[in-house]
């Protein structure tokens, strides 16, 4: 699997390149991670929490 972190230091990436693809943001010392963080309108009003979750595969 093929994974670049670019502009970092010891809490996060600035960018990171993974497949073809640019994710930015991340935190977590000693490994920043790439994370994304959305807000979206719930589609139900009694719902109390909505994740969204990116993963990778390693190439075949």
């Amino acid at each position: 699997m093929s994974l670049t972190h670019h502009d970092s230091n010891t809490r996060m990436s600035q960018i990171a390149f993974h497949n073809g693809t640019v994710y930015l943001a991340g935190q977590v010392p000693g490994r920043p991670p790439v994370r994304a963080a959305v807000e979206a309108p719930l589609a139900k009003p009694e719902w109390k929490v909505e994740i969204m979750v990116v993963a990778a595969l390693p190439e075949a």
